[in-house]
């Protein structure tokens, strides 16, 4: 299934578990964990580290979280400002996680 992914270094990820709220919502980036992933297109201008949109972000070693939480009511808005600072990039979770089992 295709949809939009932040993509998160673990330094990244740590942050934005740091706002989680005590009793939730919570976030918590999955590790992308298929051998070969390949890279994406940021597709966010506002990214720190990718001021222009349209950069390639390498997928290895990185963790994704869901860009439809910054549009969901019960996550934190300081939790959503933080998020729309890190690039997104519609991804293939057949691509970027390994099969289960």
């Amino acid at each position: 299934m295709t949809q939009d992914w932040f993509i998160l270094t673990g330094a990244e990820r740590t942050a934005a578990m740091a706002y989680n709220p005590p009793g939730g919502p919570e976030i918590d980036p999955r590790a992308v964990d298929n051998a070969s992933p390949g890279v994406a297109i940021n597709l966010n201008p506002d990214a720190t580290n990718y001021p222009d949109g349209g950069e390639v972000v390498a997928l290895v070693g990185k963790y994704v979280a869901p860009r439809r939480i910054v549009n969901d009511v019960t996550y934190p808005a300081d939790m959503k400002t933080y998020l729309l600072t890190l690039p997104f990039a519609p991804l293939d979770s057949d691509t970027i996680f390994a099969p289960a089992g």
